[in-house]
């Protein structure tokens, strides 16, 4: 092929660090531009984690990177009346024209002649379907659509073992909504909520992970990522009222559900804490009020509520309703190691926030990343990102029980 301008539309970074390469390899004197139109994937911070690690991939190998609209909205009006449809069914048909189509406009604004896909990569789609959209999109137009077959030949397995090189995000759905609930066999409805701040195993603590390695990387700084399961705890409801007044309040990790409705007294006081004669419930006064982690694992879960310490003596003469519904959640969290796991001293930072959102700051992070990179570099200190790290020190536990590494945090929550 003469020299040319290919315009790769990009659906996710495991279906591209292979198939870009190849392309490269292929086409050596051709210009190569990604293009990342994805709007079918849902939900946003679904979509931002997969952007993140598209972005990592073109770097590394030096390929331009373009981020096209988020359009969801005439993305869903598109394959409206296809929402039952199966995997590699007109919904999907639909879905490649959509974005194929888009990718031509683009193609021939940037002067490029050729057009390709790494949807063609994966397993998961149809080539002669990718084939048929690409063909149909491009026929009207001076661009060509290049039906590449690189899982042939042992591509699939390559890829596959490239992506896991790089600790890329594997994600267990295909994108859209619909084929998130059809494609997983666990309950879906944690990945279309978000919560305030990056709770523990949530997509918004893996992209601030995968934000602060991208940093890394750029500071040509060595990082590597341990995925870990934990036990996981969320919060489905809860309350607690005080003579028909709903006080401020947060949950205590850990704490169970309480059945129906725990109406009682205080019949025990220890402290700062109360003790209700229903239901084993736990109120704690703080002072000043703020959420807690759960700084030590416990098989004690009492339902725990913190409260302001101005409500002791409300408390204590009042009639109590609390109302509880929790749910423990087997999940999967990440550490990120920036420098070398030989480091003389390693320095923990929670990856996660606490219910009301506090936690540490992206750029508190990179000031301090920037500040110690000639010790990273000499090895003389390590930064750990922990992810879980309050529910239990879930990261810093695995950290040592994986690695042997005994982690100093040197900032928390406050």
């Amino acid at each position: 092929m003469k020299k040319s301008k290919i315009l790769v539309h990009i659906c996710c970074a495991p279906d591209a660090i292979y198939f870009l390469k190849r392309l490269r390899e292929d086409f050596p004197e051709s210009e190569i531009v990604g293009y990342f139109y994805d709007p079918n994937i849902h939900p946003y911070e679904e979509y931002k984690l997969r952007y993140i690690e598209t972005e990592r991939i073109c770097r590394e190998l030096g390929i331009k990177l373009i981020e096209g609209e988020y359009d969801v909205e005439n993305w869903l009006q598109k394959v409206k009346g296809y929402e039952h449809e199966p995997e590699r069914g007109a919904r999907c048909e639909l879905c490649f024209d959509h974005r194929l189509r888009k990718s031509v406009e683009v193609a021939k604004e940037l002067g490029c002649n050729y057009l390709t896909t790494t949807l063609l990569m994966s397993p998961k789609k149809s080539i002669p379907q990718l084939k048929k959209a690409g063909e149909e999109a491009t026929k009207d137009s001076s661009v060509i659509f290049l039906a590449l077959d690189y899982r042939k030949g042992g591509g699939t397995q390559e890829m596959f073992k490239l992506s896991k090189d790089r600790d890329l995000y594997q994600q267990d759905y295909c994108g859209c909504i619909y084929g998130l609930f059809k494609q997983r066999d666990i309950p879906v409805q944690w990945d279309l909520v978000s919560f305030k701040g990056r709770r523990p195993g949530s997509k918004e603590e893996r992209l601030f992970i995968k934000e602060v390695r991208l940093f890394v990387e750029e500071l040509n700084l060595p990082a590597k990522e341990y995925e870990f399961p934990f036990l996981n705890w969320k919060v489905l409801e809860g309350k607690i009222e005080v003579d028909k007044e709903v006080i401020p309040s947060y949950v205590l990790p850990y704490s169970q559900s309480i059945r129906g409705v725990a109406k009682g007294k205080v019949e025990h006081v220890n402290g700062d804490k109360l003790f209700l004669n229903k239901q084993n419930v736990k109120i704690i006064l703080s002072e000043p009020f703020r959420d807690l982690p759960l700084r030590v694992a416990t098989t004690l879960i009492s339902p725990t509520f913190i409260v302001p310490a101005q409500y002791r003596e409300k408390l204590l003469s009042g009639k109590i309703v609390a109302t509880l519904k929790t749910e423990f959640v087997p999940d999967r969290s990440e550490v990120l190691i920036i420098g070398s796991e030989k480091a003389r001293e390693f320095w923990g930072i929670p990856a996660d926030t606490l219910q009301d959102g506090k936690g540490t700051n992206i750029n508190f992070l990179r000031r301090l990343i920037e500040d110690n990179r000639e010790k990273i570099r000499k090895k003389e200190v390590a930064i750990l990102l922990l992810g879980a790290e309050s529910l239990g020190r879930a990261g810093s536990k695995f950290v040592e029980d994986f690695l042997g590494i005994k982690v100093n945090l040197i900032c928390d929550w406050s």
